[in-house]
């Protein structure tokens, strides 16, 4: 059986390396709390999401889950070659919104980036309808991901060529296991992602793609 780790090691190797900034970040939060600290995408996800964004060329760029700014370091990062595109991201919680604060600022990107100490749901209930967002990605409580979902869409956030990215989709290779059928695995965050991943299916307004990379990353656009 092929060796799912070793096959990872390997494309990390021959893929943009992680930034010095960035190491920094990482491994001072899994010295801090490695528990926590796996809340954070992996340096090749990082790399992955700053090539897409730097290759898609969005001006606008919204992200529901910043933790510590790891993610959003990388995702700024590849806003640099795009004259006036900003990022806004949020953090519930005031203490790892202030983490996040200070490591986008220790980065140099504290003039493309926001970061709001609010909740997902209150931050796209705010959010302004006129100022269309590119690309949002999606990375936070994964019990209210149909709530972001709906309102991005209810609310007419998306540009007409905007992406919605949502991670998390497979959840440690548990989603493609639930089912709603009786005697079925009916509990935990699998099945509420299984839900979701449903109901993005047969939503007429979009079209998506679920790619088996990463914990599955879902990439959604609206129907043309």
């Amino acid at each position: 059986m092929p060796d799912r780790h070793s096959a990872y090691q390997y494309a990390h190797s021959y893929s943009q390396p992680e930034p010095p900034v960035l190491a920094k970040i990482r491994q001072a939060a899994v010295a801090s709390n490695p528990a926590e600290a796996q809340k954070m995408i992996s340096p090749l996800q990082g790399a992955f999401m700053r090539h897409l964004v730097s290759t898609q060329r969005p001006k606008s760029v919204l992200e529901l889950g910043s933790y510590i700014g790891y993610s959003t370091i990388w995702l700024a990062q590849g806003l640099q070659a795009i004259p006036g595109a900003t990022l806004c991201t949020c953090e519930s919680d005031p203490a790892i919104a202030n983490v996040a604060e200070e490591n986008v600022k220790l980065a140099g990107l504290a003039d493309t980036v926001r970061v709001v100490n609010a909740p997902a749901d209150l931050l796209l209930r705010e959010w302004d309808p006129s100022h269309k967002v590119d690309l949002v990605f999606i990375d936070a409580n994964k019990s209210a991901y149909k709530r972001y979902y709906t309102s991005i869409l209810g609310r007419d956030l998306l540009s007409d060529h905007g992406q919605i990215i949502v991670d998390n989709v497979l959840f440690h290779g548990k989603v493609h296991t639930q089912t709603t059928k009786e005697g079925g695995d009916a509990k935990g965050i699998a099945l509420k992602m299984h839900r979701f991943n449903e109901f993005v299916a047969s939503d007429p307004r979009t079209t998506q793609v679920l790619l088996p990379v990463f914990d599955g990353l879902l990439l959604i656009q609206k129907a043309k």
